[in-house]
């Protein structure tokens, strides 16, 4: 699979059909890819995979907790305001507002690293989650359907960061800062 920042040929000194030791003014270095969603889905799993162990590691220390509300309002919380963020980074892209480049990397890596974490947290709350399956019957519903709502806010993270990601694209037309 061919590297999607390289030319055709794979040397970026040869962008242009230059010789290596030429200077080249249409050069650009190419772009970061969006974080795919295979990306996602292995961090989700990954996560299920954590969370159950989590529990299997907590029961043998005699200290399983079920998903406390705090954590679950919090991950709600933190995803209202990537969503936030994202929104007013678009209007200031599409405005062709003067920005500012370090902030703008700043709020790409924000919201790609908040897009992965999103996502193992929700895989994580989802394993820890289905361990309470086996447990008894009367707390059964209210400590799995806490932690499937701590594995939405996480979901709600992971999609704040996407957008984020979105919103930090500069849209073709617009001149390079």
């Amino acid at each position: 699979m061919r590297d999607s920042h390289l030319p055709p040929h794979g040397d970026p000194d040869h962008a242009s059909g230059q010789t290596p030791g030429e200077e080249s003014d249409d050069y650009s270095p190419g772009r970061l890819s969006p974080i795919g969603w295979a990306t996602l889905v292995a961090a989700v799993v990954l996560g299920g995979v954590l969370g159950w162990g989590w529990r299997v590691l907590a029961d043998s220390l005699g200290d399983a907790r079920p998903v406390g509300w705090l954590p679950v309002l919090g991950l709600w919380f933190i995803g209202a305001v990537l969503v936030g963020v994202a929104r007013v980074t678009r209007r200031a892209v599409r405005g062709r507002a003067t920005l500012d480049p370090e902030r703008m990397v700043n709020r790409l890596v924000l919201g790609r690293a908040c897009a992965v974490a999103g996502a193992l947290l929700a895989g994580g709350h989802v394993g820890f989650g289905l361990t309470w399956l086996s447990g008894s019957p009367d707390l059964r519903l209210e400590r799995v359907g806490v932690a499937l709502l701590a594995a939405l806010g996480a979901l709600s993270v992971t999609a704040g960061g996407k957008l984020l990601e979105i919103a930090c694209r500069i849209p073709r037309g617009h001149g390079a800062p």
